[in-house]
């Protein structure tokens, strides 16, 4: 017959790990006294359980990674659009003080005569040529149209010819502009 002190206690399968019956009695693994304690068999670190764990967290940092580097890189994109938006706030805000300004009958007058070089009936308007921005023609520095090389016909067809392969004509007709009827000189 069999010595209950022999034998081994049968194993339950449980999910909470339990302390096993050798670590109780006392008996030692590396005893080497070829004990039941299966002193052979290499138990390993991690359990089932616990790689499933694992895949389970690594799941999770890559389905969150990109929707977190999308949100930081939007955070980023919308610091940027604040910071246009308040320019552009600031450039309305000084396009008010100009409307603002242009309602102002006196300021009108102002830019009329500095602009379009209008005169109040009786003035004699004078524009000096060569002084500077006078000679320009315009208040960016622009010349205007009367002010040109050559007329804009002749631009037209200097250009249709040079599209054509044409030689262009070294002198060009020169054209005057400005009215020439006799009936402004009759004053």
């Amino acid at each position: 017959m069999k010595s209950a002190g022999s034998e081994p206690a049968p194993r339950r399968l449980s999910a909470v790990p339990t302390q096993r019956q050798d670590a109780a009695s006392g008996s030692s693994r590396s005893s080497g006294d070829g004990g039941s304690g299966g002193a052979g068999k290499k138990r390993t670190r991690y359990t089932a359980r616990a790689a499933i764990l694992m895949l389970v967290l690594c799941a999770l940092v890559l389905a969150l990674a990109y929707p977190l580097q999308q949100y930081f890189s939007q955070g980023s994109q919308i610091d940027q659009l604040k910071q246009q938006n308040s320019e552009k706030r600031a450039g309305v805000e000084q396009l008010r003080q100009q409307l603002a300004q242009w309602q102002d009958p006196d300021y009108v007058k102002i830019q009329a005569r500095l602009r379009l070089h209008y005169v109040f009936p009786g003035e004699t308007g004078l524009r000096l040529l060569g002084a500077g921005d006078a000679a320009t023609g315009g208040p960016d520095g622009t010349l205007g149209p009367s002010e040109g090389s050559s007329a804009w016909y002749a631009q037209l067809w200097s250009s249709v010819t040079a599209a054509s392969g044409a030689p262009v004509p070294s002198s060009a007709p020169s054209v005057t502009a400005g009215p020439t009827s006799s009936a402004t000189n009759g004053h």
